[in-house]
């Protein structure tokens, strides 16, 4: 399993500019915008469309978002979870240690897409250099039209 990181380094401009072309190199089409009080962004895997919301100040906020919805794209490549099922609960004691705030907000999800979003959120707060080798290995060759 892959280590979170410290967030010293996480999230700058050229972080998220290496993955927004990523996503782009593989199809999906990146977007920014006004969103809905409370959204991030969002990824429709029909559309191939991944969107950052405006609401973000920081390269760090954009990094985190765009991280998370990268790791959606990851796991409708995969065809479902990128991670073993045997390390959830072991994402789901890191994040309540060092992001409490995520497991917080999965209150806002069904319970059947928890299991995703715990994915997400913590591939969010993964190295960049570990997000970009993550979705090599998993969308590589995928590119949808």
């Amino acid at each position: 399993m892959a280590t979170l990181s410290n967030g010293a380094k996480a999230g700058t401009w050229s972080d998220v500019d290496a993955l927004r072309e990523r996503l782009e190199q593989n199809g999906v089409r990146v977007t920014q915008r006004d969103c809905q009080r409370g959204l991030q962004g969002a990824y429709d895997a029909r559309r191939n469309n991944l969107i950052v919301c405006r609401s973000h100040r920081t390269p760090r906020q954009v990094w985190n978002t765009l991280a998370h919805e990268a790791a959606h794209r990851m796991q409708d490549c995969a065809g479902g979870m990128i991670s073993r099922p045997e390390h959830l609960q072991s994402m789901v004691r890191t994040l309540a240690k060092y992001s409490p705030e995520d497991i917080a907000s999965l209150r806002a999800y069904p319970r059947s897409q928890h299991n995703i979003e715990i994915e997400a959120r913590y591939t969010a707060k993964l190295p960049p250099n570990q997000v970009l080798q993550l979705f090599d290995r998993y969308c590589e060759g995928m590119q949808r039209a």
